[in-house]
């Protein structure tokens, strides 16, 4: 697992994984093989009673293009619904990807948990230049997820902006 996760941290794609850490949470991954060849790979951190991250989604680059991610990404999701996680969020590069297997865009402000736990700890803190996606798992998440068209929510590359929490006041 380390020399692919490696590579893809080195191309600063990913942050960097310690073997250790790898270890601690290996129960946290879905691996691909082919082969006998590890091809791909990518885990499933629970944030919160309500949350949950799809972290390290790494496919090697002679495997892209064939599905793997796409399968990775819904065995995660599997895993998370059967854990009653009402949402699934990812932060990326590549929101296309994400997009096309029914994440919503949303905003990393959206997401204190998770800036509070890794991303003030992180190098491009002040300079990030990943998305977040989120996926609604359960019909109130859904509901609770919705644009509301009555309020600008922003749009980034045209898709609309999605909050993870509700503006509306109680």
């Amino acid at each position: 697992m380390m020399p692919l996760l490696n590579e893809y941290a080195k191309q600063a794609e990913i942050l960097p994984r310690m073997e250790a850490e790898v270890y601690q949470s290996i129960r946290d991954w879905v691996v691909a093989e082919i082969d006998d060849k590890l091809v791909g790979m990518g885990s499933l951190l629970i944030m919160w009673g309500d949350l949950a991250e799809i972290r390290s989604l790494v496919i090697d680059p002679a495997y892209q293009g064939y599905g793997i991610g796409r399968a990775i990404v819904a065995q995660l999701l599997d895993e998370a619904r059967a854990l009653d996680l009402p949402r699934v969020f990812a932060l990326t590069r590549k929101p296309g990807f994400f997009l096309k297997t029914g994440f919503q865009m949303t905003r990393i402000e959206h997401l204190p948990r998770k800036v509070q736990k890794d991303c003030v700890f992180c190098p491009k803190f002040h300079s990030c230049d990943e998305v977040a996606v989120i996926m609604p798992l359960d019909e109130a998440a859904a509901v609770e997820h919705r644009p509301d068209l009555s309020r600008s929510n922003g749009t980034l590359k045209g898709q609309p902006v999605i909050p993870l929490i509700s503006n509306q006041q109680g």
